[in-house]
């Protein structure tokens, strides 16, 4: 799938089908690659014994891990911006603020809250 780098450059449907693909990505990901290079690597490193597990061995682990890790943080980057990109928009096309401005009230609204208790 074509992933473009700018997600504001893709129509918001197909934003929506790039972030299902990077999500079902980074689960297969997690899955088949960065959680068994883990283990394998916390496995070996349990191994005392110098015979068995070789420093270059554990050091191939290692380096299996980072790299399987630096992809999944990569994939997550991608997903996070494509998502941020769809809430925006979505946002906008819904006229919806910030969640942040949501739970704060104007004065106004705190004044009339006032009254409103006042006259009970």
């Amino acid at each position: 799938m074509q992933i473009a780098r700018n997600p504001d450059s893709v129509p918001l449907a197909e934003r929506f089908q790039i972030a299902q693909y990077l999500r079902r990505e980074l689960s297969e990901h997690l899955r088949q690659a960065f959680l068994p290079k883990f283990s394998d690597l916390r496995h070996a490193s349990k191994v005392a014994d110098v015979s068995e597990v070789t420093d270059q061995e554990m050091f191939d682990k290692m380096t299996a891990a980072i790299q399987a890790d630096e992809f999944a943080a990569q994939l997550f980057g991608k997903l996070f911006r494509y998502l941020d990109s769809i809430e925006r928009e979505t946002r906008t096309l819904l006229k919806v603020r910030d969640g942040d401005d949501e739970d704060e009230e104007t004065d106004d609204e705190l004044v009339d809250e006032e009254d409103e208790d006042d006259d009970d």
